[in-house]
C-alpha cells in the first residue's frame, strides 16, 4: 500500500523521524517497507501490509498509530464531531441480505456544491496515485485511504424510490462508473433502487447515480460486507478495487458510523452550498457484536517468549495498542459475573457474541461468563466438558462446570467442535456453573431464564454427566486465584483472537533483537531399544549375505484358527498360522522361472492364542543339510552356543526339531525352516555378555575364494572364524559370483584388541593362516 510521509506527519504535533529511520523501524517491527518514492516535497511509503493486518493497516490512520507506538508518539486524531440533521429524512432503506451486509450506513446532504477539492486533499491523493474528481468522490476517496472504511455516493434526485441491499436478478445489467457493461447473477450483491442497480456491492458504483458537476443532493453510504461474497464476486466479474481489496480481507462494522462522521465532516467543508442540509443517519446495523475479550498471565509471556518482560512494561505495550486492561481473579469474576445476570431470559441458541448478556442458552451462559473474566471456552455444552479437568462430584468447587442430561434438550454423545468425536455414553444436554454451598446457576428452558437452585433439588442436574474445572492451579495459588489481566480488544484488530496473538504482539514492540536466543534446557532420554527391530535387520543381513530374498506375504489365507469377519477374497477368509506355507507357494509359483531360490520372510503369524512374530526361509534347490547350515549360520551370527538338533527323522534326516538347550524354537522340514522369532530374541538377550567397546581402531581385510557351486557359504564362514581366533570380530559376505562349475565368495574381516592397536604384522599374520587352511582344500582357491 501506498503511505505518504507527510499525510502521517498530519497526526503528529512533533516531527517524525526522516522516512529512512521511520521505514527502518516500521520493518523490524511491523511490516516490510519496501521502498521509498520522493514526490516533490513528499515520500511515498511502499508498506506490504500483511493479510492479517489488513483489517485495520490498510489506511493512514492504521501505519499512524503503528509509529505512535513504535516511537512513543502522541497521537492526534482528527476530531470530528456528530452533526445535528437539519432535514427531514427524504430516503428510505431496506437490507433484504442481512448476512452478506452486516453493517449499512446511510445519510442524505441536500444542497452540495459540486467542485474541484481543496489542493491539501489532491496532494495526499495524487501523492499515493489517486487521480481527483471532485470534492464529492475525492472526500470518499480519502477517508477511505486515512480511516480505511470504504464508501460510495450517489445522486440523489436519480435514485428512483427506497435504496434496496439485495441479490442481484439473473440477467440484470450494470454500466459501471468506469464504462464496463457487466451482466450480473444471484450469487452477486448489489446496491439497487426500486427500478435497477446503482452498485455492486463493496466493489464497483454504477452510472445510473453518479455525481456529476450537476448534483446537488446526495446519498452517502458506509457499510460492510461479508468477505468471501466480495472475494467470490471479485473473482466472478474480474475487477477488484480498492474496495473490494479492504472488504475482502474484512474491516470491523464498528468503523462505518466512525467514518461517516469523518466524510460528512469534510463534505460540508468542502462542498457546503448556501444551502447545504444534511438529514438523519439510517443505521441498519442487526447483530452488533460484543467487544472481545481474552486474558493472559503476565507469566505467559516470559513462558512463550524466553525472556522476563515486566508486568509494566507488558501493561504499557498494550495499552498503547489500544487495548482495555483489568486485573482480576478470575474466579471472583466468574461468580460475581455470573450471579449479576440472574433473571436474564433463556433464548435456546441465544449467541456468545451477538445475544449475550441480553439472552443466552445454558452453554452460551457459561461461555460469556466465562469469556468476560479472560478465560475462553468452547461455545457448546458437550465441549465443554472435555475442555478442561475432569473432577470428581466429591471434589467439586466454585467455579467448576456441571454437566448433565436432563433430557429437556438436544442431547449430545460426542464432542462436536472441540477434540471432536469424544464420546460421552451418558449424553450431555445441559450444564451450569457452581457457585459452593450447594449452589448452582444456570440458564434453564424450565424457568425461561437463569436461576440459582440447590444441585440436589435441581430437576436440570437429576443425571449428573460429570464436573470439570477450567481453572487450574497455578504458582502454587488455588485453580482461580492468580491475577490475569484481562483485556478488550480494539474493535478493527480482529487478527488478535488467542492469547498468543497478544503475546506476539508484546514481541514485536518490546523488539525481537532484545529476545536472545538460547538452547532450551532439557533432559534427554534415550528411548528404549527395540530389541525386535535391531534383531530382524540383524538376521536380514545374514540371510541376504547367504544369498536370500526377503518375501512379504499376504497374512490372509485359505486355512487358519482365526476367521476373518470381512475377506478380501474367498481364498483368503482367515488368518495364516505359519509362514513356510506361504514360502513353499512362492517356490511353486516362480520354480518355472528360476532354477535356485532362496527366500526368507519374518512376519506375524496368529492362532487362537494370540499372535506372534515368527522366521521362515526356503530354497527350491537347498537340502536338509543345507537349510540346517542356514540355520547354524543364524543361531552363531547371534551369539548362541547351547543349540541343537534333535528328533532328527529316520527317512533321509529331513525334518529336525531346533533346540536351544532344553527350548524349542522352532523346526526344519525338508527345504524349509521356522523359528519363533520372539523367543528366539529372548533367548539370545539372555546370553548375550555384553563387552565394552574397544578403545583401539578396527583394521578390515578382504579375502576372495572360489569354490565348487556346490559349496555353502556357511562351510567358508566356519573355517575362517575358526581359524582366525577370538580378534576376528566380524564376518560379512559382500560378493558371490557364479557360474556354471565354479563360485566366488568374497567377505569383509574385520580385526580388533580389546587390549592393544593390532598393526600390520599381526594381521598379515593372521590372514597368511587363513589362507593357508583355506587353501588346503584341494577344490578351493584363495583369490589373490
Amino acid at each position: 500500500m501506498k503511505i505518504s510521509y507527510n499525510w502521517l506527519q498530519t497526526y503528529f504535533n512533533k516531527k517524525l523521524s526522516k522516512p529512512e529511520k521511520v521505514a527502518e523501524v516500521l520493518t523490524m517491527h511491523s511490516f516490510e517497507v519496501e521502498g521509498i518514492e520522493k514526490k516533490g516535497k513528499d515520500y511515498v511509503f511502499d508498506i506490504a501490509i500483511t493479510p492479517n493486518r489488513a483489517h485495520d493497516c490498510l489506511s493512514h490512520l492504521g501505519i499512524a498509530k503503528e509509529i505512535s507506538v513504535l516511537f512513543d508518539l502522541k497521537l492526534n486524531l482528527p476530531k470530528n464531531t456528530k452533526v445535528k440533521p437539519l432535514l427531514k429524512q427524504r430516503f428510505n432503506l431496506c437490507v433484504d441480505e442481512l448476512e452478506l451486509c452486516r453493517r449499512y450506513i446511510g445519510r442524505i446532504i441536500d444542497g452540495v456544491k459540486v467542485g474541484p477539492s481543496p489542493k491539501w486533499i489532491k496532494e495526499r491523493l495524487e501523492a499515493i496515485g489517486q487521480k481527483p474528481i471532485n470534492n464529492i468522490v475525492d472526500a470518499t476517496n480519502f477517508v477511505m485511504f486515512e480511516t480505511g472504511q470504504p464508501f460510495h455516493a450517489f445522486d440523489a434526485d436519480k435514485v428512483e424510490g427506497k435504496i434496496i441491499v439485495r441479490r442481484a436478478k439473473k440477467g440484470e445489467k450494470i454500466t459501471t462508473l468506469d464504462n464496463q457493461n457487466i451482466e450480473l447473477n444471484e450469487d452477486i450483491l448489489i446496491i439497487a433502487d426500486e427500478k435497477s442497480p446503482l452498485a455492486i456491492a463493496g466493489i464497483k458504483g454504477g452510472k445510473k447515480a453518479e455525481i456529476t458537476k450537476d448534483t446537488k443532493n446526495i446519498i452517502l453510504e458506509a457499510a460492510n460486507f461479508e468477505p468471501v461474497n466480495i472475494r467470490k464476486t471479485s473473482k466472478k466479474i474480474n475487477l477488484s478495487t480498492e474496495s473490494s481489496l479492504r472488504f475482502e480481507n474484512e474491516i470491523s462494522p464498528e468503523l462505518a458510523e466512525k467514518a461517516m462522521i469523518r466524510l460528512i465532516e469534510i463534505i460540508l467543508k468542502t462542498a457546503n452550498g448556501p444551502s447545504t442540509r444534511s438529514g438523519q443517519i439510517i443505521d441498519i446495523y442487526p447483530k452488533k457484536a460484543n467487544p472481545y475479550v481474552l486474558g493472559i498471565y503476565p507469566k505467559d509471556v516470559s513462558k512463550n517468549l524466553g525472556i522476563d518482560i515486566p508486568e509494566k512494561d507488558i501493561i504499557d505495550i498494550l495499552k498503547q495498542l489500544g487495548f482495555e486492561i483489568k486485573k482480576i481473579k478470575p474466579i471472583n469474576n466468574i461468580l460475581k459475573l455470573a450471579k449479576s445476570m440472574v433473571g436474564r431470559p433463556y433464548i435456546y441458541g441465544a449467541s456468545v457474541s451477538f445475544d449475550a448478556p441480553q439472552a443466552v442458552d445454558c452453554s452460551s451462559f457459561t461461555s460469556y461468563v466465562f469469556s468476560q473474566s479472560g478465560v475462553q471456552i468452547p461455545r457448546m455444552s458437550v465441549d465443554q466438558y472435555f475442555y478442561g479437568q475432569q473432577v470428581d462430584i466429591k471434589d467439586i468447587q466454585p467455579g467448576d462446570l456441571i454437566f448433565s442430561n436432563s433430557k429437556k434438550g438436544k442431547i449430545h454423545y460426542e464432542s462436536k467442535d472441540f477434540l471432536k468425536g469424544m464420546k460421552v455414553p451418558n449424553g450431555i444436554d445441559h450444564c451450569g456453573i457452581y457457585l459452593g454451598s450447594g449452589k448452582i446457576i444456570h440458564a434453564t428452558i424450565e424457568k425461561d431464564k437463569v436461576v440459582i437452585e440447590e444441585l440436589k433439588k435441581s430437576l436440570s442436574f437429576k443425571n449428573i454427566t460429570g464436573v470439570c474445572r477450567v481453572l487450574s492451579k497455578n504458582d502454587d495459588l488455588p485453580a482461580g486465584r492468580q491475577d490475569l489481566l484481562v483485556l478488550t480488544v480494539p474493535s478493527e484488530r480482529l487478527d488478535i483472537r488467542i492469547k498468543e496473538d497478544v503475546i506476539e504482539e508484546i514481541a514485536r514492540i518490546f523488539g525481537y533483537e532484545k529476545i536472545l536466543s538460547k538452547l532450551p534446557k532439557e533432559v534427554l532420554i534415550p528411548p528404549m531399544k527395540n530389541k525386535n527391530y535391531e534383531y530382524a535387520n540383524l538376521i536380514r543381513n545374514i540371510l541376504v549375505g547367504a544369498g536370500f530374498s526377503e518375501v512379504y506375504n499376504y497374512s490372509f489365507t485359505n486355512k487358519g484358527e482365526i476367521e476373518v469377519a470381512n475377506p478380501i477374497a474367498k481364498d483368503k477368509k482367515y488368518l495364516r498360522t505359519n509362514l513356510i506355507d506361504g514360502l513353499n507357494a512362492n517356490l511353486r509359483d516362480n520354480s518355472r522361472y528360476f532354477k535356485e531360490i532362496k527366500i526368507f520372510e519374518i512376519g506375524k503369524i496368529f492362532s487362537a492364542g494370540g499372535e506372534m512374530i515368527s522366521l521362515a526361509g526356503a530354497g527350491l534347490k537347498n537340502d536338509f543339510y543345507e537349510i540346517k547350515g542356514v540355520v547354524e549360520m543364524i543361531l552363531e551370527k547371534l551369539g548362541l552356543s547351547d543349540f541343537y538338533f534333535a528328533d532328527a527323522s529316520a527317512e533321509a534326516l529331513a525334518k529336525a526339531d531346533i533346540r536351544v538347550g532344553n527350548t524349542s524354537i522352532g523346526f526344519i522340514d525338508h527345504n524349509a525352516f521356522e523359528i519363533n522369532f520372539e523367543m528366539l530374541v529372548r533367548l539370545v538377550d539372555e546370553e548375550k555378555e555384553y563387552l565394552p567397546i574397544s578403545r583401539y581402531p578396527a583394521a578390515q581385510r578382504d579375502i576372495a575364494i572360489f569354490v565348487p557351486s556346490c559349496t555353502k557359504v556357511v562351510e567358508v564362514l566356519d573355517l575362517i572364524e575358526n581359524t582366525a581366533g577370538p580378534l576376528l570380530i566380524d564376518t560379512d559376505l559382500f560378493d558371490i559370483y557364479e557360474n556354471d562349475e565354479k563360485k566366488s565368495f568374497a567377505f569383509h574381516l574385520i580385526f580388533q584388541s580389546q587390549d592393544k592397536t593390532l598393526d600390520d604384522k599381526e594381521i598379515n599374520s593372521i590372514m597368511k593362516k587363513i589362507m593357508d587352511t583355506l587353501d588346503s582344500n584341494l577344490e578351493w582357491e584363495v583369490r589373490r
